[in-house]
């Protein structure tokens, strides 16, 4: 009888652990399902609008060339704090020579703004999960062919996953996961592909 008791408590465990480790692949999917059937309300417990707008943003005006670190911080670095201060006031006194030495100059065309509540729409969304990236604000779903990129977990700790998902065309998309109760996995971060992360992929050091 104790034996019985031990496997049932270790299939028990195993299951619960088991369900745990799926919870944020759950999410992902609960996302995918609410985007389809326009949920508002569904996506308003599954994703946190507020991160995933401000880390999408900053993807966006970054363009390929990616984020950088913050900027040294005034009460933890103050040296490196004065000299990126420093920096910023040099590069702005340069161009604005630059701009009065060479008045006729060929200007870069400014780039071009980009509304990131596009990225946000129930069906631009579902274009992020099916790995569409910076097309996903032009996504149709009746316009897709194939079956949707299943996602593949990164990383995974107690508090936080990371999901992935590659598409052919447009790289890898990671959507970051934490964990808010005992099973419930709420959206706080999309990280957009970028040349260099591809590149990287495909050619690894060594």
């Amino acid at each position: 009888m104790s034996r019985i008791l031990s496997l049932l408590l270790v299939l028990i465990v195993a299951g619960c652990a088991g369900l745990f480790y799926a919870a944020p692949i759950i999410s992902f999917a609960d996302v995918r399902s609410s985007c389809q059937s326009q949920d508002i309300d569904a996506l308003a417990k599954l994703i946190d609008f507020d991160t995933v707008r401000i880390s999408l943003k900053a993807q966006l005006d970054a363009g390929d060339k990616g984020l950088a670190a913050p900027a040294p911080s005034a009460l933890n670095d103050p040296v490196g704090a004065t000299g990126s201060a420093f920096k910023n006031v040099a590069d702005s006194v340069g161009k604005a020579i630059n701009d009065m030495v060479n008045p006729n100059a060929v200007k870069a065309p400014a780039r071009p703004v980009i509304d990131v509540n596009s990225y946000l729409t129930p069906k631009a969304i579902l274009g992020l999960t099916y790995g569409e990236a910076k097309d996903a604000n032009t996504f149709e779903p009746s316009a897709f062919e194939g079956k949707p990129p299943s996602p593949k977990v990164a990383f995974f700790s107690l508090e936080r996953a990371r999901l992935t998902v590659t598409d052919e065309i447009h790289g890898t998309t990671t959507f970051t996961f934490e964990r808010h109760g005992l099973t419930h996995w709420e959206l706080v971060h999309i990280g957009l592909p970028t040349a260099e992360s591809e590149a990287m992929k495909a050619n690894p050091a060594g």
